[in-house]
């Protein structure tokens, strides 16, 4: 008898141990596999995010609630929603259109507000659509402007049913085959539990690698749209494009409008090792149309401008950008090695020049139509839109800085009579070459306006009376040196008038400034012309003179160097 208790001592034992580890078991499983549904629920809905914002369905309900019904990981135990950031509902897969038109708001839902609020929300509670109690887990995202919330959610009986089928299973093999089922259960359990670890923390670093790609793609496009200039455009590319396609040097080659020459115009990641300028038929990527790999396993080929670097990769890529070839996107992969060209890295920089390109162009079109905006198309110079805006400007500057500003007012001697004589081609070309005149004799910040007809304006920041004089008479002696022909015709001698207003001394608002300058300009010409004339404020005039002169009360002073 006590030979047969020991013998079913270990059974028992083992029995004991079973109905123990069982208990356990169901515990630990119990945790398990819930965290485990909610893990599965948020890869499911970060990779339908990542679809919306890859497939763009369109963001309203006509157009996003088909496309959740197809959505292939919508199932009966998966349903998805997504609503704007207000709360309304734009797509539903388990509702019909006039079903989702009567739903409530859903920003009062506490996996709405948490996901509008925090990026992420989730939830548990009772559904009025599902009619049971259900796991909701809700994400933000942004795509192409549009905000919204993505949400996925499970019946909690879906869950409570797998896990019941479960455990009955796992207990009635366990209770069959009480020391091998469990050890073989308890194994299994272990390596399924490595293995889903394994797989998850890959799928997820996956999944944060490419919503890192996609959101720095989308901060590079941004960024790049609100540029004004290449200037800024360079800090973007240098802060950017390394964290995109790792640290390594690029530039960015641009095509002259004569074509007949490329030059770097943005670089990141050191000091460029390429030449930076080269002709077009010195790239193979330009000559091809299409990206070039130089030194890969299948050839070398490297482009000419690249000769300096010897046998290390470089990548050229066209940049495209309304059907035009703009430029060159350029790559060195020397310190690549260990992070050689793939295929999802080269889409990666396909992409990034696909940016650059549009961005680029972009910013050429900008600086086009501003300076059509600004620019006299016939002088070169500023027109009278530009010196209004930066007048004010200017004049604030020197205010600041306690410096004096000169405007000089210019204007053609006789140009009516001249356009009657000669014709209005020849005034065009006396314009022209007056404009030629002015630019050669101003400084780099000085400003330069073309107001109207043959009238123009110089402003000469820090710059005081005797040095608007100075530069006054360089623009008479230039005009009156000048000796043109135009048709094989002599175009006779020509003169010029200017007048001279200073800030602050003579006016301290803009429109005061341009009035004084214009008044000194028609009394150069009340005075026989080819001179300049400065007024003097009312203030310094004697109480004789302003008494004798009351129709004008700014006196003047003219000069004559001829």
């Amino acid at each position: 008898m006590v030979n047969n208790k020991l013998f079913y001592l270990p059974v028992l034992g083992m029995a004991i141990l079973s109905l123990i580890g069982m208990v356990i078991f169901e515990t630990v499983l119990s945790n398990w596999f819930q965290q485990y549904i909610k893990n599965d629920m948020e890869v499911t809905l970060n990779t339908a995010v990542v679809a919306v914002q890859r497939l763009n369905p369109g963001f309203t309900l006509e157009k996003m609630d088909p496309w959740l019904d197809n959505l292939p990981m919508s199932d009966e135990k998966h349903r998805f929603t997504v609503t704007k950031l207000d709360g309304h509902v734009i797509g539903d897969s388990r509702l019909r259109l006039r079903d989702i038109t009567a739903l409530e708001n859903q920003s009062i839902q506490p996996e709405i507000s948490e996901a509008i609020e925090h990026g992420y929300g989730s939830s548990i509670r009772y559904s009025n659509t599902l009619h049971a109690t259900t796991l909701f887990i809700s994400k933000r995202f942004e795509h192409d402007g549009f905000t919204g919330i993505m949400r996925i959610s499970t019946p909690l009986s879906y869950i409570n049913t797998l896990m019941f089928e479960l455990e009955a299973i796992l207990g009635g093999i366990m209770f069959l085959s009480l020391l091998i089922m469990l050890l073989l259960a308890i194994v299994t359990n272990r390596y399924i539990q490595k293995h889903l670890s394994v797989q998850q923390e890959s799928q997820e670093l996956r999944i944060r690698e490419g919503t890192r790609e996609i959101e720095l793609l989308q901060r590079l496009a941004s960024m790049l749209a609100a540029c004004n200039t290449v200037a800024e455009a360079q800090q973007v590319v240098e802060d950017v494009i390394p964290r995109i396609l790792g640290h390594l040097n690029g530039a960015v080659s641009m095509i002259r409008s004569s074509r007949n020459q490329l030059e770097i115009k943005l670089d990141w990641g050191g000091d460029w090792p390429g030449a930076h300028s080269y002709a077009p038929e010195e790239c193979w990527a330009l000559r091809k149309g299409k990206p070039h790999l130089a030194n890969d396993q299948f050839t070398s080929l490297p482009c000419i401008h690249m000769n300096k670097v010897g046998n290390n990769q470089t990548l050229c890529v066209p940049l495209i950008a309304h059907g035009n070839t703009i430029g060159i996107m350029h790559l060195y992969l020397a310190d690549q090695a260990e992070q050689a060209p793939h295929g999802e890295w080269m889409q990666l920089a396909f992409t990034v020049g696909e940016h650059l390109g549009l961005a680029l162009a972009n910013l050429n079109l900008q600086e086009e139509l501003r300076e059509q905006t600004i620019r006299d198309p016939l002088t070169g110079l500023h027109n009278r839109r530009y010196l209004e805006e930066t007048l004010s400007h200017t004049m604030m500057r020197a205010r600041r800085h306690q410096q004096s500003l000169a405007l000089l007012m210019l204007d053609m001697d006789h140009f009516k009579r001249f356009n009657d004589t000669f014709g209005h081609d020849a005034g065009d070309y006396v314009l022209k070459s007056l404009g030629s005149i002015i630019i050669h004799n101003v400084r780099g910040e000085d400003i330069t306006c073309r107001i109207g007809g043959e009238e123009l304006a110089v402003a000469l920041p820090d710059t005081g009376l005797e040095g608007a004089i100075i530069v006054a008479e360089k623009f008479l002696t230039a005009v009156r040196d000048m000796h043109l022909e135009f048709n094989k015709q002599a175009l006779g001698q020509l003169t010029l008038s200017i007048g001279i207003a200073i800030y602050p001394e003579d006016a301290t608002e803009a429109d005061d400034l341009l009035k004084r300058a214009d008044i000194a300009l028609y009394q150069s010409k009340d005075n026989g012309r080819d001179q300049w004339s400065h007024c003097i404020p009312e203030a310094e005039q004697s109480e004789e003179e302003a008494m004798t002169d009351n129709e004008e009360p700014i006196a003047l002073i003219q000069k004559d160097v001829s």
